[in-house]
């Protein structure tokens, strides 16, 4: 018997301009899934149906976003390794348990994943699979300090990046990061003149993951002297440099155009949208107890290119106003 469970939902405030519905639903109407992906707005896992909704026989799956990606954690019945470190969940998955065989609501952050996975397909197609893509020695930056901030730097310690400097509003935020990560060499980047040519040299890539608005603050314009000193810092190997810029509303951000004018490789958020997406959907369809029966099951030709399709549609659309699913 084909599963009921066919409701995937997106939890957080406000969702209307998220990609992801286009994205996730195209590809189940072109494998002839009956999995839909649904708009739930909420900003606090009680202040809705949200905790219903997870536990309702018809509950595929949850993608889960700001701003309750971290308290969402305290409402599922286990966390990942992965969510642990991080710090805070984008996924929600239902499993059997190995031991109880009871049903159980686990949650996972595949932010991280994204963001990888971003990066690397930006690269030679000879080093995507690289544990270490960029080689050893090199380093990376992150602009911003909030919960991207997290699961990018998870990514790029899973990339052999070292250290990741911080550029941040608020020293207070960036060092609860720091505290929060003492396995990785993590730094505070504070003043333009703290960056100097050597680390300018074995910068390799960098993430954005702040929201696009014209700096006001002190602090604001600070995080904006010092992105603009890191993209102009020299380059004498002409080096190819990656930027992923996780803002994409507007697709092309103070910081996209910025990076873009110093030569780097400017990589759009939607590229870690669909590449995140793309982890939730393995689990929902193929590691959950939404996952559909053997018959069902669309081949790999099938999905792949299904996910092509949706790929492309995505990146080709403007700033995005989705609705929900149909019933």
């Amino acid at each position: 018997m084909a599963s009921q469970r066919d409701k995937i939902w997106l939890f957080g405030y406000p969702i209307t301009h998220s990609a992801s519905p286009a994205f996730q639903n195209s590809i189940y109407e072109a494998v002839d899934l009956p999995h839909r992906y649904r708009l739930h707005d909420t900003e606090h896992p009680t202040k809705s149906d949200m905790l219903t909704l997870i536990r309702a026989s018809d509950f595929a799956g949850a993608a889960v976003t700001m701003p309750i990606k971290v308290v969402a954690m305290e409402y599922v019945d286990k966390l990942e390794p992965e969510a642990k470190e991080i710090g805070s969940i984008n996924t929600i998955i239902v499993r059997k348990d190995e031991v109880t065989g009871k049903e159980v609501v686990v949650g996972q952050n595949y932010d991280w994943e994204g963001i990888r996975g971003a990066i690397r397909e930006s690269l030679p197609v000879e080093l995507r699979k690289e544990e270490a893509p960029f080689g050893k020695g090199k380093c990376s930056y992150i602009i911003g300090g909030g919960g991207t901030t997290r699961a990018a730097v998870y990514a790029l310690s899973r990339m052999s990046l070292s250290p990741i400097f911080l550029i941040n509003r608020d020293p207070t935020e960036t060092a609860d990061i720091i505290k929060s990560f003492p396995q990785y060499d993590l730094r505070p980047l504070n003043s333009a003149d703290d960056w100097t040519d050597e680390w300018a040299d074995k910068v390799a890539c960098g993430v954005g993951a702040i929201p696009s608005f014209e700096p006001v603050t002190d602090g604001e314009k600070n995080v904006y002297k010092i992105a603009a000193k890191v993209f102009e810092g020299r380059n004498e190997g002409k080096r190819a440099r990656q930027f992923l810029e996780m803002c994409y509303k507007p697709r092309v951000t103070i910081l996209y155009k910025m990076a873009e004018a110093q030569g780097w490789t400017v990589v759009p958020g939607i590229e870690a949208m669909v590449e995140q997406g793309l982890a939730q959907q393995r689990a929902w369809l193929f590691d959950s107890l939404a996952a559909p029966p053997p018959e069902k099951t669309p081949s790999p030709e099938a999905l792949a290119s299904a996910v092509e399709k949706a790929r492309e549609d995505v990146r080709g659309m403007a700033d995005i106003k989705s609705a929900p699913a149909k019933a």
